[in-house]
C-alpha cells in the first residue's frame, strides 16, 4: 500500500467502482518490472531461453511504461491511443509477425501483405485495449489472460516460450491471491492489464503468421482457434462498443454493461464471476477441440455463435438459478482452493 501511495498508483473509488476504499495499481508493475529486467538481460546475453525479438521486449516496455503512467497521471484516451497505435505498428512492422493467411476461411487464403499488416496493427490495439476494458472484476482479467497465454504457449510447443508463460504466470498467480484479499488488496493497474493485452497480441500474431509454421496440426482454422482463446476479452468488447454506438455515445464512453458488471448487478461474487467466465472459456475451447474434426470450419462459426447468444440470454432471464447453482457448484470446486490461496498466499 505504501509503495502504490508514494508514487500515487492508487485506484480511488468511484460510482462504477465495487470497492469502498483505496487500493494501490501496483500488480502490473510488481509483475512485469522484473520480467522485463530478466527478459533484457537475457536477450542481450544471447540466451536460448528466449524467442522473441526486440521489438516484443521494446514495445512490452513501452506498453507498461504507458499503462503506469495511465495509472498516475490519467492521460487522455486520445494520447493512449495514439501510443498504442505507435507501439502495434512499430510492433509489426520491426518484427514481421502479422496475419498474412486465413487459411481457407471463407475460401481466403494468402492475403496482401499491406492488408495483413493493417488488420494486425488494428488487432493488436483492440486486443490491448479489450484486455484492460475487463479489468473490472478481482481476478477476472489476470484470469482469463493465464488461460490464454497458456493454451497460446501449448498450440505453439516451443520451449522459450515456456520461459514467459513461467514468469508471467507466476506472478498474476501470486497477484490473485493479493486481487481476492480483503485485507491486502491490489489491483493490476493500466500497467498490468495493458501489457497482458499486448502479450496476448504478439503471441496470437507469432501464432498466425504462417512462416511460423505453428498451425500445420491443428483441426480446425488456426484464426478460429485464436478467436476461441482470445474469445471474452474480444466478444464482450465488441458487444459492448456496439450497444454503445447503437445509442448514440462514444464506444469509449465508460458505463456498466460489460458482461462481468452483467453478473455482478445479478447477484455474483468477484470471485464466483470470474471462476463463472472462465469455465465458460475452457467449455468452449474444449468443445471446439472435441468437434472440429467432425464439422466445416465455417458450421463451427455458426455454432459458436449461437453458444454465445444462448449464453448470453440465459445469463440476462435466468440469472436467479444460474447463481443458486454457480454457488453451490464454485463451494465444492473452487472453495477448497481458495481457502489454501487465502491462507498461504493473500492474508
Amino acid at each position: 500500500m505504501d509503495f502504490g501511495t508514494t508514487l500515487g498508483l492508487v485506484d480511488l473509488p468511484n460510482s462504477r467502482s465495487s470497492h469502498s476504499r483505496i487500493v494501490p495499481r501496483v500488480g502490473g508493475i510488481a509483475i512485469f518490472i522484473p520480467y522485463l529486467v530478466l527478459g533484457l538481460i537475457l536477450y542481450f546475453s544471447n540466451s536460448d531461453l528466449l524467442i522473441n525479438s526486440r521489438p516484443y521486449w521494446l514495445g512490452l516496455t513501452l506498453i507498461v511504461l504507458l499503462g503506469t503512467l495511465d495509472d498516475r497521471l490519467d492521460l487522455r484516451s486520445s494520447i493512449k491511443f495514439l501510443a498504442q497505435f505507435s507501439i502495434a505498428t512499430y510492433y509489426i512492422l520491426a518484427s514481421g509477425n502479422y496475419v498474412d493467411n486465413l487459411h481457407g476461411l471463407f475460401g481466403i487464403h494468402a492475403i496482401p501483405e499491406w492488408l495483413g499488416i493493417a488488420l494486425s496493427i488494428i488487432t493488436v490495439v483492440y486486443l490491448v485495449n479489450a484486455v484492460n476494458l475487463i479489468d473490472g472484476v478481482d481476478g477476472l482479467s489476470a484470469g482469463t489472460s493465464l488461460l490464454s497465454i497458456g493454451l497460446l504457449t501449448r498450440l505453439m510447443g516451443g520451449g522459450e516460450y515456456y520461459f514467459s508463460l513461467t514468469f508471467i504466470g507466476l506472478g498474476l498467480i501470486v497477484f490473485m491471491g493479493f486481487n481476492f484479499s480483503q485485507n491486502r488488496k491490489i489491483f493490476l493497474g493500466d500497467a498490468g492489464s495493458l501489457g497482458l493485452g499486448f502479450v496476448l497480441a504478439t503471441l496470437a500474431m507469432q501464432f498466425l503468421h504462417s512462416s511460423n509454421n505453428h498451425v500445420a496440426s491443428l483441426n480446425l482454422n488456426p484464426v478460429i482457434v485464436a478467436v476461441l482463446i482470445l474469445g471474452y476479452p474480444i466478444a464482450d468488447t465488441m458487444r459492448v462498443f456496439l450497444i454503445r454506438i447503437s445509442m448514440g455515445v462514444s464506444p469509449f464512453n465508460a458505463d456498466r454493461r460489460h458482461m462481468h458488471h452483467v453478473l455482478l448487478d445479478k447477484g455474483f461474487s468477484h470471485f464466483g464471476v470470474t471462476t463463472f467466465i472462465m469455465t465458460v472459456i475452457a467449455g468452449f475451447v474444449v468443445s471446439n477441440k472435441v468437434l472440429a474434426p467432425r464439422l466445416d470450419s465455417h458450421l463451427m462459426i455458426v455454432l459458436n455463435a449461437i453458444a454465445i447468444v444462448l449464453i448470453h440470454l440465459f445469463v440476462r432471464h435466468r440469472s436467479v438459478q444460474l447463481r443458486i447453482f454457480w454457488r453451490s457448484f464454485s463451494r465444492s470446486v473452487f472453495n477448497p482452493v481458495k481457502k489454501v490461496w487465502n491462507k498461504y498466499v493473500a492474508d
